[in-house]
This record gives C-alpha cells, sequence and structure tokens, in this order.
C-alpha cells in the first residue's frame, strides 16, 4: 500500500514523539513535505520525466501547469505514430511564409520549441483539433495545500522524503540535547537514498 503524504506525517510525529503535534503541527509538517519535494526536483530531476500525450489543435499549443520543461515531442499518436522532428522557425518561415494559415491536417510533421518560449511549442503543418501527439516532459513540483493531495514525487521515493521531513522537524531544536546530530543523520540518509539509486541506475544503464 502507498505511503500517503498524511500516513507520512502521522509517521513522522511518531517519531520525533509529537503525536498530539505541539510542538509541530501539521501544517508546519506539511510545508517540510513540500521543501522536500522540492529539494527531490533539484536532485533528482530525471525522476520527474515521463511520457505525456498532448492534445493540440492549430499551430500553436501551451503547455499545461503540471509540466515544468518540454524535453522533445516524438511521435504522432495515431496508428501509424510517424515520428515528429525538431527544426528551427526561421527556416520554416523563410522557405513557407504562410504556413500558419495552411489547412490543418491529422498528421504532425515537425515542431518547434525555444527556451526563450519555455512554454510554446509549435507545429507543422498546423493540427486538427484532437489531434494527439507524444511528448516527454519533465513534470513540475506543486507545493500542497492538504495533506490529502497526492504528492508530485513517485511513490517509490516517499522514504527518502520522509527523511527530509525528520531533518527539518528536528533542526527546529537543534539547539537542544542531541538534535542537532539527529537532523544531520536524517539529512544524510536523505542524500544517501538518493545518492545510492542514482549509481544503482549508472550502474545498469548500457554501455554507449
Amino acid at each position: 500500500m502507498a505511503l500517503t503524504v498524511a500516513q507520512l506525517i502521522s509517521d513522522v510525529a511518531r517519531e520525533v514523539q509529537d503525536e498530539t503535534h505541539v510542538r509541530w503541527t501539521r501544517p508546519e509538517l506539511l510545508d517540510y513535505f513540500n521543501a522536500a519535494q522540492r529539494t527531490f526536483a533539484e536532485q533528482r530531476p530525471d525522476q520527474l520525466v515521463q511520457e505525456l500525450d498532448l492534445s493540440i489543435s492549430g499551430w500553436r499549443h501551451e503547455l499545461a501547469p503540471n509540466v515544468h520543461t518540454l524535453m522533445d515531442i516524438t511521435n504522432n499518436g495515431n496508428t501509424a505514430r510517424k515520428r515528429i522532428t525538431k527544426t528551427d522557425l526561421w527556416v520554416l518561415d523563410a522557405t513557407l511564409p504562410g504556413w500558419r494559415a495552411q489547412a490543418p491536417q491529422r498528421e504532425v510533421l515537425h515542431f518547434m520549441h525555444d527556451i526563450r518560449s519555455p512554454r510554446e511549442v509549435l507545429f507543422y503543418p498546423p493540427a486538427v483539433a484532437g489531434t494527439v501527439v507524444r511528448s516527454v516532459v519533465q513534470l513540475a513540483i506543486a507545493d500542497l495545500v492538504d495533506e490529502s493531495e497526492a504528492p508530485s514525487i513517485p511513490e517509490r521515493w516517499m522514504d527518502a522524503l520522509r527523511h527530509f521531513v525528520l531533518f527539518r522537524a528536528w533542526s527546529k531544536d537543534a539547539e537542544y540535547g542531541g538534535n542537532k546530530e539527529l537532523a544531520a543523520s536524517h539529512l544524510m540518509l536523505f542524500n544517501q537514498i538518493l545518492g545510492v539509486q542514482s549509481k544503482a541506475a549508472n550502474e545498469m544503464a548500457p554501455a554507449m
């Protein structure tokens, strides 16, 4: 059974011996969880990459808020699934200056994406409304406003995030007893889990 955010917060409260949330409130622990997600995204952006179908219309598409970075448009989503190649806007404008006004088609040949307009993707030829293309994106991290919401991080990394939340919790009272050492140990475990997983992934990767 997947570890939910609410369960993670309860587990942390039990470990810091504050199950009634006198010292660490649940909203405060949720803030720590959001910080854990953001830190994870900075250290392991590769774990937020996934394939996503985009439903497009016309020659211009605006990426959804849950997409942080467009990495590629790979193919059409129809039965033929023909490859879509990237081209430069200036090339298309020079060779086919009126391409934006062309009749919409059910299959896309090229896409254009400029990092200066990161949320905009252009398609040639213009697409019939509802045309589906396959993309590779890095998902955005969304701060949770309620602990009943689903996290942005893949389920298998929830235990790592728990260690980060414990690091933040113990850091609150770092001047007392061994809390500073406890905080440091949980931060080390968080980084170790991310590092061990990354090392294992690299070891299993095929040689180029």
